[in-house]
């Protein structure tokens, strides 16, 4: 016959009642037609078995005929009767295939007459051998026609759970790294299908709120999760949060509240709540507050940061908190972008004020004379007689000095000199805090 249509394959959909499916190519022999069910959730393809699962007509025709699934008809004289219904069902696709054996099954016999019938089959295998090894070479991957390469992928040792790549040349390789060859789940097929994010929330079943922007209050019952269904008691109070205790329980708690990390606060209480830790100078995990640690870093001390840590394998590595046991808090000099010069080094004896988390300052301080402009003193007197004030007057008078003292009638007048000597430095060191109340600074992570 003529071999005019290059049809190879049909394909339909299961609805689990239909049971007969139509082919409209030509087969020589009912093993020809390869007839396979996928099932369209899981992708998972299944070749049945002629005569169990159906039955094939009209082979040899050349206009096709029928596959027919077995299924209870009513009737058990009836070929197609089956106590297991063998139907597509709902969700499968029917694929029917020509699938030809790579045989030559004609003989000439010498010096007979030419079999014509028998050499014009041999020629309609040939082009159907040729069609089906065509569909197949039109599902794999293909050169372009403009691209002169060969490929060569690597051997199986060296491309096993890995993923193929491509070099600079454009050829095959075996990409560094393990692939992880675990099939998706089920559940994880049906999100990896859809093509927008809707879809998405579609397929994880949130209905009506799959395709909002925003929640609204009609969106939510007023009622849809109660405090009893959450197993806590109470109805809390204003600005707190329902939080798991870890243990599959839930309660009311008291959260932080327009606070940033790394911010520090003065806290009268003696432990630190939830989100927040002491300002001691103490080394913390730098993955578990690794919020905190983007902000403040290394600044304070701690091991040096490895970026490479995901998880808490990298438990050593730390970074410090400020240490705010027993001192009080100064701005950074040059938070204006340049330094106002209130707290140098050179008068501070070390504290630099433009760098952040340097510290200074003692409780007590000595003064050496050059800083107090004081002295200590002790004093002598000596005395020197003058002339008398009158031969003749007789006045009584009583002159008093340190360390000298004359009294009498018309006597001589004594001056005194004091004089400076032995001076002594300072040397008492006086209180260097101002009036304080001790709180305790709390950070939050």
């Amino acid at each position: 016959m003529t071999v005019s249509s290059t049809t190879t394959k049909v394909s339909y959909s299961g609805d689990g009642t239909t049971s007969a499916f139509a082919y409209s190519f030509k087969i020589f022999n009912d093993s020809d037609l390869v007839v396979i069910v996928r099932n369209d959730t899981t992708g998972t393809e299944t070749t049945k078995t002629i005569n169990t699962d159906y039955l094939v007509s009209n082979a040899g025709e050349s206009d096709g005929g029928t596959v027919t699934f077995k299924f209870d008809t009513g009737n058990s004289g009836d070929s197609n009767y089956d106590t297991t219904d063998r139907r597509p069902q709902s969700g499968e696709t029917v694929l029917l295939k020509r699938v030809m054996t790579l045989t030559q099954n004609t003989d000439y016999t010498p010096n007979d007459s030419f079999p014509a019938a028998a050499h014009e089959e041999a020629l309609d295998k040939l082009t159907f051998i040729q069609q089906q090894q065509q569909e197949e070479i039109d599902r794999t991957f293909k050169f372009a026609q403009t691209d002169t390469g060969t490929i060569t992928i690597p051997t199986s040792t060296e491309r096993a759970s890995k993923y193929l790549g491509f070099d600079t040349n454009g050829d095959v390789i075996a990409v560094a790294g393990t692939a992880d060859v675990s099939p998706i789940s089920t559940f994880a097929a049906t999100i990896v299908d859809d093509t927008s994010a809707s879809a998405v929330r579609a397929t994880i079943g949130l209905g009506d709120l799959a395709t909002l922007n925003t929640v609204g209050s009609s969106q939510i019952d007023a009622n849809a999760v109660t405090a009893s269904e959450l197993n806590i008691s109470g109805n809390g109070t204003s600005g707190q949060a329902i939080t798991s205790d870890g243990d599959g329980s839930f309660s009311y708690t008291t959260l932080a509240v327009g606070f940033s990390s790394g911010m520090v606060i003065p806290f009268a209480g003696t432990s630190a709540p939830t989100g927040f830790l002491l300002c001691g100078g103490q080394a913390v995990n730098t993955f578990t507050y690794k919020d905190l640690h983007a902000v403040i870093s290394n600044t304070y001390g701690g091991d040096a940061y490895n970026a490479g840590v995901t998880d808490q394998s990298g438990a050593t590595t730390t970074f410090n908190l400020p240490d705010l046991q027993g001192r009080v808090v100064a701005g950074k000099d040059d938070m204006s972008g340049s330094s106002a010069n209130r707290l140098t080094d050179a008068v501070t004896g070390g504290l630099n004020g433009d760098t952040l988390g340097d510290t200074g300052g003692t409780e007590s301080h000595t003064l050496t004379s050059a800083q107090s402009g004081l002295r200590q003193h002790n004093h002598t007197a000596t005395t020197t007689a003058v002339t008398p004030i009158s031969s003749t007057s007789s006045p009584d008078f009583t002159i008093e000095t340190q360390n000298a003292r004359n009294e009498g009638t018309n006597s001589s007048l004594f001056t005194t000199t004091i004089n400076n000597s032995s001076a002594l430095d300072a040397s008492e060191a006086h209180n260097n805090v101002q009036p304080t109340i001790i709180l305790n600074y709390i950070i939050k992570t």
